[in-house]
Protein backbone atom coordinates (compact mmCIF):
# COMPACT_ATOMS: atom_id res chain seq x y z
CA UNK A 1 0.00 0.00 0.00
CA UNK A 2 2.73 2.47 0.95
CA UNK A 3 4.68 2.04 -2.26
CA UNK A 4 1.61 2.33 -4.49
CA UNK A 5 0.46 5.57 -2.83
CA UNK A 6 3.90 7.15 -3.04
CA UNK A 7 3.86 6.36 -6.73
CA UNK A 8 0.49 8.03 -7.32
CA UNK A 9 -0.23 10.43 -4.43
CA UNK A 10 0.48 14.11 -3.79
CA UNK A 11 0.96 16.36 -0.77
CA UNK A 12 -0.04 20.01 -1.26
CA UNK A 13 0.71 22.86 1.16
CA UNK A 14 -1.22 26.10 0.93
CA UNK A 15 -1.76 29.16 3.11
CA UNK A 16 -1.11 32.87 3.14
CA UNK A 17 2.14 34.54 2.29
CA UNK A 18 4.56 34.61 5.23
CA UNK A 19 2.97 31.77 7.21
CA UNK A 20 5.84 29.27 6.84
CA UNK A 21 4.79 27.04 3.93
CA UNK A 22 8.32 26.57 2.55
CA UNK A 23 9.67 25.59 5.96
CA UNK A 24 6.97 22.95 6.41
CA UNK A 25 7.56 21.61 2.89
CA UNK A 26 11.26 21.15 3.61
CA UNK A 27 10.56 19.47 6.97
CA UNK A 28 8.08 17.07 5.36
CA UNK A 29 10.45 16.33 2.48
CA UNK A 30 13.29 15.45 4.86
CA UNK A 31 11.05 13.20 6.94
CA UNK A 32 9.31 11.47 4.02
CA UNK A 33 12.00 11.24 1.34
CA UNK A 34 10.22 13.92 -0.65
CA UNK A 35 10.94 16.61 -3.23
CA UNK A 36 9.43 20.09 -3.35
CA UNK A 37 7.64 21.62 -6.34
CA UNK A 38 7.19 25.40 -6.21
CA UNK A 39 3.62 26.64 -6.78
CA UNK A 40 4.21 30.37 -6.45
CA UNK A 41 3.48 32.26 -9.67
CA UNK A 42 6.23 34.83 -9.06
CA UNK A 43 8.94 32.57 -7.68
CA UNK A 44 9.09 30.74 -11.02
CA UNK A 45 10.93 33.78 -12.43
CA UNK A 46 14.67 34.33 -12.27
CA UNK A 47 16.04 37.11 -10.09
CA UNK A 48 14.50 39.40 -7.45
CA UNK A 49 14.89 36.66 -4.84
CA UNK A 50 14.23 38.97 -1.87
CA UNK A 51 11.10 40.68 -3.21
CA UNK A 52 9.59 37.33 -4.28
CA UNK A 53 10.74 35.63 -1.05
CA UNK A 54 12.40 32.62 -2.66
CA UNK A 55 13.79 30.01 -0.32
CA UNK A 56 17.60 30.15 -0.33
CA UNK A 57 19.93 27.24 -1.10
CA UNK A 58 20.97 27.14 2.56
CA UNK A 59 17.35 27.00 3.72
CA UNK A 60 16.61 24.07 1.37
CA UNK A 61 18.84 21.83 3.54
CA UNK A 62 19.64 19.61 0.58
CA UNK A 63 16.00 18.98 -0.38
CA UNK A 64 15.49 19.02 -4.18
CA UNK A 65 13.33 21.96 -5.34
CA UNK A 66 11.69 22.24 -8.76
CA UNK A 67 10.14 25.03 -10.88
CA UNK A 68 11.91 27.69 -8.86
CA UNK A 69 13.67 30.64 -10.54
CA UNK A 70 13.81 29.15 -14.03
CA UNK A 71 11.73 31.52 -16.22
CA UNK A 72 13.18 34.67 -17.80
CA UNK A 73 11.27 37.79 -16.61
CA UNK A 74 11.10 38.95 -20.23
CA UNK A 75 8.26 36.51 -20.92
CA UNK A 76 4.98 35.75 -19.18
CA UNK A 77 4.66 32.24 -17.78
CA UNK A 78 1.08 30.96 -17.89
CA UNK A 79 -0.86 28.71 -15.56
CA UNK A 80 -1.28 26.25 -18.43
CA UNK A 81 2.51 25.98 -18.74
CA UNK A 82 2.81 25.49 -15.00
CA UNK A 83 0.20 22.73 -15.03
CA UNK A 84 2.13 20.75 -17.64
CA UNK A 85 5.53 21.39 -16.04
CA UNK A 86 4.31 20.43 -12.57
CA UNK A 87 2.60 17.25 -13.79
CA UNK A 88 5.82 16.21 -15.51
CA UNK A 89 7.81 16.82 -12.30
CA UNK A 90 5.31 14.84 -10.23
CA UNK A 91 5.62 11.91 -12.63
CA UNK A 92 9.41 12.03 -12.42
CA UNK A 93 9.33 12.14 -8.61
CA UNK A 94 6.91 9.21 -8.51
CA UNK A 95 9.24 7.23 -10.75
CA UNK A 96 12.04 7.85 -8.23
CA UNK A 97 9.71 6.38 -5.57
CA UNK A 98 9.73 9.67 -3.70
CA UNK A 99 6.96 11.94 -2.39
CA UNK A 100 6.02 15.05 -4.44
CA UNK A 101 5.22 18.04 -2.24
CA UNK A 102 3.53 20.94 -4.03
CA UNK A 103 3.85 24.19 -2.08
CA UNK A 104 2.95 27.81 -2.71
CA UNK A 105 0.50 30.61 -2.18
CA UNK A 106 -0.79 30.74 -5.76
CA UNK A 107 -3.83 28.60 -5.11
CA UNK A 108 -5.04 28.46 -8.69
CA UNK A 109 -1.66 26.95 -9.59
CA UNK A 110 -2.24 24.26 -6.99
CA UNK A 111 -5.79 23.62 -8.19
CA UNK A 112 -4.71 23.40 -11.83
CA UNK A 113 -2.46 20.48 -10.88
CA UNK A 114 -4.82 18.74 -8.49
CA UNK A 115 -7.95 18.86 -10.64
CA UNK A 116 -8.74 18.03 -14.25
CA UNK A 117 -10.91 20.66 -15.96
CA UNK A 118 -10.13 22.90 -13.04
CA UNK A 119 -11.87 26.27 -12.77
CA UNK A 120 -8.97 28.63 -12.36
CA UNK A 121 -7.91 32.24 -12.66
CA UNK A 122 -5.10 33.59 -14.79
CA UNK A 123 -4.18 36.59 -12.63
CA UNK A 124 -1.92 35.96 -9.66
CA UNK A 125 -2.41 39.31 -7.90
CA UNK A 126 -6.18 38.91 -8.28
CA UNK A 127 -7.21 35.46 -7.11
CA UNK A 128 -10.83 36.49 -6.85
CA UNK A 129 -11.69 35.69 -10.45
CA UNK A 130 -12.43 32.33 -12.02
CA UNK A 131 -11.75 31.07 -15.51
CA UNK A 132 -11.88 27.76 -17.28
CA UNK A 133 -8.62 26.16 -18.37
CA UNK A 134 -9.06 25.44 -22.06
CA UNK A 135 -6.66 23.84 -24.52
CA UNK A 136 -5.09 26.42 -26.79
CA UNK A 137 -6.48 29.40 -24.86
CA UNK A 138 -3.86 30.96 -22.64
CA UNK A 139 -4.98 34.58 -22.24
CA UNK A 140 -2.54 35.70 -24.92
CA UNK A 141 -1.06 39.20 -25.16
CA UNK A 142 -1.50 38.93 -28.91
CA UNK A 143 -5.28 38.87 -28.56
CA UNK A 144 -5.17 41.85 -26.21
CA UNK A 145 -3.01 43.80 -28.64
CA UNK A 146 -5.41 43.07 -31.50
CA UNK A 147 -8.11 44.92 -29.55
CA UNK A 148 -5.91 47.55 -27.89
CA UNK A 149 -7.63 50.49 -29.64
CA UNK A 150 -11.17 49.49 -28.63
CA UNK A 151 -12.84 50.94 -25.57
CA UNK A 152 -13.86 48.88 -22.54
CA UNK A 153 -17.52 49.59 -23.21
CA UNK A 154 -17.26 48.53 -26.85
CA UNK A 155 -15.67 45.21 -25.89
CA UNK A 156 -18.28 44.56 -23.21
CA UNK A 157 -21.11 45.33 -25.67
CA UNK A 158 -19.66 42.72 -28.03
CA UNK A 159 -19.47 40.18 -25.23
CA UNK A 160 -23.07 40.91 -24.25
CA UNK A 161 -24.12 40.22 -27.83
CA UNK A 162 -22.29 36.88 -28.16
CA UNK A 163 -22.23 35.58 -24.56
CA UNK A 164 -24.72 37.49 -22.37
CA UNK A 165 -24.22 35.10 -19.45
CA UNK A 166 -20.53 35.99 -19.10
CA UNK A 167 -21.23 39.68 -19.76
CA UNK A 168 -23.44 39.66 -16.67
CA UNK A 169 -20.49 38.33 -14.65
CA UNK A 170 -17.96 40.98 -15.73
CA UNK A 171 -18.13 44.74 -15.33
CA UNK A 172 -17.45 46.70 -18.51
CA UNK A 173 -14.34 48.22 -16.90
CA UNK A 174 -12.89 44.77 -16.18
CA UNK A 175 -11.14 44.73 -19.52
CA UNK A 176 -8.95 41.70 -18.89
CA UNK A 177 -11.81 39.37 -17.99
CA UNK A 178 -14.01 40.64 -20.83
CA UNK A 179 -11.16 40.03 -23.29
CA UNK A 180 -10.60 36.58 -21.83
CA UNK A 181 -14.23 35.59 -22.50
CA UNK A 182 -14.07 36.98 -26.02
CA UNK A 183 -10.83 35.12 -26.66
CA UNK A 184 -12.36 31.81 -25.55
CA UNK A 185 -15.11 32.26 -28.12
CA UNK A 186 -12.68 33.31 -30.85
CA UNK A 187 -10.32 30.39 -30.20
CA UNK A 188 -12.87 27.61 -29.67
CA UNK A 189 -16.01 28.73 -31.48
CA UNK A 190 -18.03 28.21 -28.28
CA UNK A 191 -19.08 30.77 -25.65
CA UNK A 192 -17.05 30.92 -22.45
CA UNK A 193 -20.19 30.24 -20.40
CA UNK A 194 -20.71 26.91 -22.20
CA UNK A 195 -17.20 25.77 -21.32
CA UNK A 196 -17.74 26.70 -17.67
CA UNK A 197 -21.12 24.94 -17.55
CA UNK A 198 -19.55 21.81 -19.06
CA UNK A 199 -16.62 21.94 -16.64
CA UNK A 200 -18.90 22.28 -13.62
CA UNK A 201 -21.09 19.40 -14.82
CA UNK A 202 -17.98 17.22 -15.28
CA UNK A 203 -16.84 18.06 -11.79
CA UNK A 204 -20.13 16.75 -10.40
CA UNK A 205 -20.06 13.46 -12.33
CA UNK A 206 -16.46 12.54 -13.10
CA UNK A 207 -13.32 11.77 -11.13
CA UNK A 208 -11.74 15.20 -11.53
CA UNK A 209 -8.96 14.78 -8.95
CA UNK A 210 -5.75 13.55 -10.56
CA UNK A 211 -4.09 12.13 -7.44
CA UNK A 212 -5.03 11.05 -3.93
CA UNK A 213 -4.05 14.31 -2.26
CA UNK A 214 -3.25 15.36 1.28
CA UNK A 215 -3.80 19.14 1.58
CA UNK A 216 -2.26 21.08 4.46
CA UNK A 217 -3.69 24.55 5.05
CA UNK A 218 -1.11 26.33 7.17
CA UNK A 219 -3.04 28.97 9.12
CA UNK A 220 -2.25 31.84 11.49
CA UNK A 221 -4.86 34.11 13.02
CA UNK A 222 -5.03 37.48 11.18
CA UNK A 223 -3.76 39.83 13.95
CA UNK A 224 -0.71 37.65 14.53
CA UNK A 225 -0.15 37.18 10.81
CA UNK A 226 -0.40 40.93 10.12
CA UNK A 227 2.36 41.64 12.63
CA UNK A 228 4.47 38.87 11.13
CA UNK A 229 3.96 40.17 7.57
CA UNK A 230 4.92 43.73 8.50
CA UNK A 231 8.05 42.47 10.27
CA UNK A 232 8.93 40.39 7.22
CA UNK A 233 8.95 43.49 5.01
CA UNK A 234 11.35 45.11 7.48
CA UNK A 235 13.57 42.02 7.32
CA UNK A 236 13.49 42.11 3.51
CA UNK A 237 14.82 45.67 3.68
CA UNK A 238 17.61 44.52 5.99
CA UNK A 239 18.50 41.72 3.55
CA UNK A 240 18.97 44.18 0.68
CA UNK A 241 15.57 44.74 -0.90
CA UNK A 242 16.49 48.27 -1.95
CA UNK A 243 19.40 46.90 -3.96
CA UNK A 244 16.85 44.86 -5.90
CA UNK A 245 14.65 47.94 -6.26
CA UNK A 246 17.61 49.82 -7.74
CA UNK A 247 17.94 47.02 -10.27
CA UNK A 248 14.20 47.25 -10.87
CA UNK A 249 14.54 50.96 -11.61
CA UNK A 250 17.12 50.15 -14.29
CA UNK A 251 15.11 47.23 -15.69
CA UNK A 252 11.94 49.31 -15.99
CA UNK A 253 13.72 51.55 -18.48
CA UNK A 254 14.57 48.51 -20.61
CA UNK A 255 11.60 47.57 -22.81
CA UNK A 256 12.91 44.01 -23.14
CA UNK A 257 13.45 43.27 -19.44
CA UNK A 258 9.87 42.35 -18.51
CA UNK A 259 6.83 40.89 -20.21
CA UNK A 260 3.98 43.30 -20.92
CA UNK A 261 3.87 46.99 -21.78
CA UNK A 262 5.80 49.60 -19.82
CA UNK A 263 3.89 50.83 -16.78
CA UNK A 264 1.67 47.71 -16.67
CA UNK A 265 2.09 45.95 -13.33
CA UNK A 266 -0.52 43.27 -14.02
CA UNK A 267 1.65 40.83 -15.98
CA UNK A 268 4.43 38.37 -15.23
CA UNK A 269 7.01 39.16 -12.60
CA UNK A 270 5.87 42.80 -12.42
CA UNK A 271 2.88 41.61 -10.37
CA UNK A 272 5.20 41.04 -7.40
CA UNK A 273 4.21 43.08 -4.37
CA UNK A 274 6.75 45.89 -4.15
CA UNK A 275 7.07 46.65 -7.85
CA UNK A 276 3.97 48.84 -8.17
CA UNK A 277 4.21 50.11 -4.61
CA UNK A 278 7.67 51.61 -5.11
CA UNK A 279 6.88 53.00 -8.57
CA UNK A 280 6.65 56.66 -7.43
CA UNK A 281 9.86 56.30 -5.41
CA UNK A 282 11.77 54.84 -8.36
CA UNK A 283 10.40 57.50 -10.72
CA UNK A 284 11.50 60.27 -8.35
CA UNK A 285 14.90 58.67 -7.88
CA UNK A 286 15.44 58.44 -11.65
CA UNK A 287 14.54 62.14 -11.85
CA UNK A 288 17.38 62.84 -9.36
CA UNK A 289 15.02 63.71 -6.52
CA UNK A 290 16.87 63.69 -3.20
CA UNK A 291 16.50 64.60 0.43
CA UNK A 292 13.25 64.71 2.34
CA UNK A 293 11.00 64.35 -0.71
CA UNK A 294 12.67 61.09 -1.75
CA UNK A 295 12.62 59.76 1.81
CA UNK A 296 8.88 60.44 2.09
CA UNK A 297 8.29 58.43 -1.08
CA UNK A 298 10.52 55.67 0.26
CA UNK A 299 8.55 55.45 3.51
CA UNK A 300 5.27 55.57 1.58
CA UNK A 301 6.45 52.67 -0.57
CA UNK A 302 7.25 50.62 2.53
CA UNK A 303 3.83 51.35 4.01
CA UNK A 304 2.07 50.52 0.75
CA UNK A 305 4.00 47.27 0.43
CA UNK A 306 2.95 46.21 3.93
CA UNK A 307 -0.70 47.03 3.26
CA UNK A 308 -0.66 45.28 -0.12
CA UNK A 309 0.85 42.18 1.49
CA UNK A 310 -1.89 42.14 4.11
CA UNK A 311 -4.61 42.55 1.48
CA UNK A 312 -3.09 39.75 -0.59
CA UNK A 313 -3.09 37.45 2.46
CA UNK A 314 -6.80 38.15 2.98
CA UNK A 315 -7.54 37.27 -0.65
CA UNK A 316 -5.55 34.05 -0.30
CA UNK A 317 -7.66 33.03 2.71
CA UNK A 318 -10.85 33.86 0.81
CA UNK A 319 -9.73 31.67 -2.09
CA UNK A 320 -8.92 28.72 0.17
CA UNK A 321 -12.23 28.97 2.04
CA UNK A 322 -14.49 29.66 -0.94
CA UNK A 323 -12.82 27.66 -3.71
CA UNK A 324 -10.09 25.20 -2.69
CA UNK A 325 -11.78 23.65 0.37
CA UNK A 326 -15.16 23.23 -1.37
CA UNK A 327 -13.38 21.60 -4.33
CA UNK A 328 -11.66 19.21 -1.93
CA UNK A 329 -14.91 18.46 -0.12
CA UNK A 330 -16.53 17.66 -3.44
CA UNK A 331 -14.14 14.71 -3.87
CA UNK A 332 -14.89 13.03 -0.54
CA UNK A 333 -17.77 11.00 -2.04
CA UNK A 334 -15.59 9.79 -4.92
CA UNK A 335 -12.91 7.14 -5.12
CA UNK A 336 -10.01 9.59 -5.49
CA UNK A 337 -10.09 12.04 -2.59
CA UNK A 338 -8.44 15.29 -1.52
CA UNK A 339 -8.19 15.37 2.27
CA UNK A 340 -7.71 18.84 3.80
CA UNK A 341 -6.09 19.40 7.20
CA UNK A 342 -5.53 22.71 9.00
CA UNK A 343 -2.27 23.19 10.90
CA UNK A 344 -2.18 26.06 13.40
CA UNK A 345 0.95 28.19 12.85
CA UNK A 346 -0.21 31.14 14.98
CA UNK A 347 2.32 30.62 17.77
CA UNK A 348 5.79 29.97 16.40
CA UNK A 349 6.86 28.67 19.81
CA UNK A 350 4.63 25.64 19.24
CA UNK A 351 5.70 25.08 15.62
CA UNK A 352 7.59 21.85 16.31
CA UNK A 353 4.61 20.20 18.01
CA UNK A 354 1.55 21.72 16.30
CA UNK A 355 2.94 22.07 12.78
CA UNK A 356 6.05 19.97 12.12
CA UNK A 357 5.33 16.88 14.25
CA UNK A 358 1.62 16.88 13.53
CA UNK A 359 2.18 17.41 9.80
CA UNK A 360 4.76 14.65 9.54
CA UNK A 361 2.56 12.24 11.50
CA UNK A 362 -0.51 12.88 9.32
CA UNK A 363 1.58 12.65 6.13
CA UNK A 364 3.04 9.30 7.19
CA UNK A 365 -0.44 7.96 7.88
CA UNK A 366 -1.56 9.23 4.47
CA UNK A 367 1.27 7.37 2.76
CA UNK A 368 0.77 4.19 4.80
CA UNK A 369 -3.02 3.98 4.61
CA UNK A 370 -5.05 6.96 3.41
CA UNK A 371 -8.30 5.23 4.42
CA UNK A 372 -7.50 5.50 8.13
CA UNK A 373 -6.47 9.10 8.57
CA UNK A 374 -7.48 10.99 11.73
CA UNK A 375 -10.59 13.16 11.71
CA UNK A 376 -9.38 16.55 10.43
CA UNK A 377 -11.74 18.47 12.71
CA UNK A 378 -10.19 16.96 15.86
CA UNK A 379 -6.68 18.31 15.21
CA UNK A 380 -7.34 21.68 16.87
CA UNK A 381 -10.11 24.14 17.70
CA UNK A 382 -9.22 26.39 14.77
CA UNK A 383 -9.19 23.37 12.42
CA UNK A 384 -12.67 22.41 13.58
CA UNK A 385 -13.97 25.93 13.01
CA UNK A 386 -12.38 26.54 9.60
CA UNK A 387 -13.35 23.16 8.20
CA UNK A 388 -16.89 23.35 9.58
CA UNK A 389 -17.39 26.69 7.82
CA UNK A 390 -16.32 25.31 4.42
CA UNK A 391 -18.98 24.68 1.79
CA UNK A 392 -19.64 21.17 0.48
CA UNK A 393 -18.98 22.40 -3.07
CA UNK A 394 -17.93 25.70 -4.68
CA UNK A 395 -20.51 28.19 -5.92
CA UNK A 396 -21.20 28.14 -9.63
CA UNK A 397 -19.44 30.91 -11.53
CA UNK A 398 -22.55 31.29 -13.67
CA UNK A 399 -24.67 32.01 -10.60
CA UNK A 400 -22.47 34.87 -9.42
CA UNK A 401 -23.90 38.29 -8.78
CA UNK A 402 -21.50 41.19 -9.06
CA UNK A 403 -21.31 43.74 -6.25
CA UNK A 404 -19.76 47.18 -6.58
CA UNK A 405 -18.16 48.88 -3.57
CA UNK A 406 -18.25 52.67 -4.09
CA UNK A 407 -16.60 53.19 -0.71
CA UNK A 408 -13.37 51.41 -1.72
CA UNK A 409 -13.35 52.52 -5.38
CA UNK A 410 -11.20 55.58 -6.06
CA UNK A 411 -11.05 58.34 -8.62
CA UNK A 412 -7.76 59.32 -10.26
CA UNK A 413 -7.57 62.27 -7.85
CA UNK A 414 -7.96 59.98 -4.83
CA UNK A 415 -5.58 57.19 -5.94
CA UNK A 416 -1.97 57.59 -4.91
CA UNK A 417 -0.64 56.59 -8.32
CA UNK A 418 -3.17 58.76 -10.17
CA UNK A 419 -4.95 55.77 -11.74
CA UNK A 420 -8.66 55.42 -11.01
CA UNK A 421 -9.98 51.98 -10.14
CA UNK A 422 -13.25 50.36 -9.14
CA UNK A 423 -13.71 47.57 -6.65
CA UNK A 424 -16.05 44.79 -7.81
CA UNK A 425 -16.73 41.59 -5.88
CA UNK A 426 -17.91 38.34 -7.44
CA UNK A 427 -20.60 36.60 -5.44
CA UNK A 428 -22.32 37.18 -2.11
CA UNK A 429 -19.62 35.39 -0.08
CA UNK A 430 -16.79 37.50 -1.46
CA UNK A 431 -18.86 40.67 -1.01
CA UNK A 432 -19.74 39.85 2.60
CA UNK A 433 -16.09 39.14 3.44
CA UNK A 434 -15.09 42.41 1.79
CA UNK A 435 -17.59 44.34 3.93
CA UNK A 436 -15.97 42.87 7.06
CA UNK A 437 -12.41 43.59 5.93
CA UNK A 438 -10.25 46.10 7.75
CA UNK A 439 -9.57 48.05 4.56
CA UNK A 440 -13.29 48.50 3.85
CA UNK A 441 -13.96 49.67 7.41
CA UNK A 442 -11.05 52.09 7.15
CA UNK A 443 -12.32 53.47 3.83
CA UNK A 444 -15.85 53.76 5.25
CA UNK A 445 -14.56 55.86 8.15
CA UNK A 446 -12.58 58.00 5.71
CA UNK A 447 -15.66 58.56 3.51
CA UNK A 448 -17.76 59.52 6.54
CA UNK A 449 -15.22 62.06 7.74
CA UNK A 450 -14.85 63.40 4.21
CA UNK A 451 -18.63 63.89 3.97
CA UNK A 452 -18.66 65.67 7.34
CA UNK A 453 -15.86 68.01 6.20
CA UNK A 454 -17.70 68.77 2.97
CA UNK A 455 -20.91 69.48 4.89
CA UNK A 456 -19.11 71.79 7.30
CA UNK A 457 -17.38 73.55 4.41
CA UNK A 458 -20.68 74.15 2.58
CA UNK A 459 -22.29 75.36 5.80
CA UNK A 460 -19.47 77.82 6.44
CA UNK A 461 -19.57 79.01 2.84
CA UNK A 462 -23.32 79.59 3.04
CA UNK A 463 -23.01 81.51 6.31
CA UNK A 464 -20.24 83.65 4.88
CA UNK A 465 -22.31 84.40 1.76
CA UNK A 466 -25.38 85.36 3.83
CA UNK A 467 -23.23 87.61 6.01
CA UNK A 468 -21.81 89.40 2.99
CA UNK A 469 -25.29 89.87 1.50
CA UNK A 470 -26.50 91.26 4.83
CA UNK A 471 -23.74 93.83 4.81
Amino acid sequence: MATSLIQRGLIAITGTTGVGKSQLAIELARALNGEVINADALQVYKGYDIITNKVSSEEMLGVPHHLLGFVEPSREYTVQEFEQDALRKISEIHQRNRVPILVGGTNYYIQSVMFRKSLISTTSRDPGSTDTALPGVAGSREFEQQHSTRSDQDLWEELRAVDPVMAENWHANNRRKVLRSLEVLAATGRPHSEWIRESEAAREKEEVLRFPTLVFWLYADPPTLDKRLFERVDKMIERGMFDELSQLGRDLTDQTAFAGPSGDFSTGLKQAIGFREFGPYLAAKSASTTGEDLELLRQQGIEDMKLSTRRYAKRQIAWIRNKLLPECNGTLTKSVKARPYVLDATDLNTWDSLVKAQGVDIARQFIDDEQHLPNATTISEIAAKLLADAKEKPNSVLAWKRFHCPICSKTSEEARDGVAYEVWLNGQDEYNQHLQSRQHRKNRTYRKRQAERDTNYLGNTKSSSESENGD
